[in-house]
């Protein structure tokens, strides 16, 4: 579903906090917000604040409050806290509460809540657990596995990684992957973290001052070295490793996956 903002502004006592936003989010594909103000326009796309001018659109629908139940059918927006996000004490109950306040039927219920903690790798004991038990990754699992519920074709993550170890950042990462490439959802990551962002996305959107600095190819902006320092925007890892072996001379190509950074230095060391 390609969403399409049109001079959105969002003032909040006075102060504009959001100015003249112009974007278009592809379909089936995983876009990056970073910068100050990204959770409120993950939010706005949401439909979370309505209080804003200008125009929403998502697949031609406007986000407007009579369309609230079928935007959210459409849209399910993952918090970077679960409190934020749960209503109740286990993904049964949850899944209950959201299913009935979206008017969502489906006489399956049951075998579409197992399909989702498998998808994610949970088993369907955790449909009755207690979610306050679990642990911070189960609980991030938990929560994209409770989205996918309702099929949504759009799915929102503010700070997705946030307090994970590396193993379940892997374990996120590769489900968004998938959910990308197999399911073809379009996905909207706000986050504050390039080396996620680098490696993730196909898309960047960075704001500054509550303007759109720049949209474009992820690679393309974070490959941009001037760029990235004018404006004082953090280097991603593998880009900072790959630029400081090129003014060594050592001819490596830019990467996304660190497996593949490595055979390309094995490479050149065997040479």
């Amino acid at each position: 579903m390609e969403i399409v903002l049109k001079n959105v502004n969002y003032r909040y006592k006075n102060k504009s906090l959001l100015d003249h936003i112009n974007l278009t989010i592809e379909e089936e594909k995983i876009t990056g917000i970073i910068g100050d103000k990204k959770t409120l326009l993950l939010e706005l796309i949401g439909a979370i604040h309505f209080n804003y001018t200008g125009t929403i659109t998502i697949d031609n629908i406007h986000l407007e409050k009579e369309n609230l139940k079928k935007i959210h059918q459409e849209i399910c927006f993952i918090y970077q806290n679960y409190q934020d996000q749960f209503y109740t004490d286990n993904m049964k109950e949850e899944v209950l509460f959201l299913t009935s306040r979206l008017n969502y039927q489906n006489k399956n219920l049951n075998q579409k809540i197992e399909q989702a903690l498998i998808m994610v790798g949970l088993d369907k004991n955790y449909s009755k657990r207690k979610i306050s038990t679990l642990s911070t990754g189960e609980k991030k699992l938990l929560q994209i596995a409770t989205c996918l519920i309702c099929n949504p074709k759009v799915m929102l993550l503010d700070e997705p990684l946030a307090e994970l170890d590396y193993v379940n950042q892997k374990k996120i990462i590769r489900l968004l992957k998938l959910l990308k490439e197999k399911y073809h959802k379009t996905i909207i990551i706000a986050s504050n973290d390039h080396n996620l962002l680098y490696e993730l996305t196909d898309q960047i959107v960075i704001l500054q001052k509550g303007h759109i600095l720049i949209h474009d190819q992820t690679t393309k902006v974070y490959q941009n070295i001037d760029f990235l320092n004018k404006y004082h925007l953090d280097i991603p890892n593998l880009i900072q490793f790959t630029s400081l072996a090129k003014e060594k001379k050592v001819k490596l190509s830019y990467h996304r996956d660190i497996r593949d950074l490595i055979k390309d230095v094995y490479k050149h060391v065997s040479k």
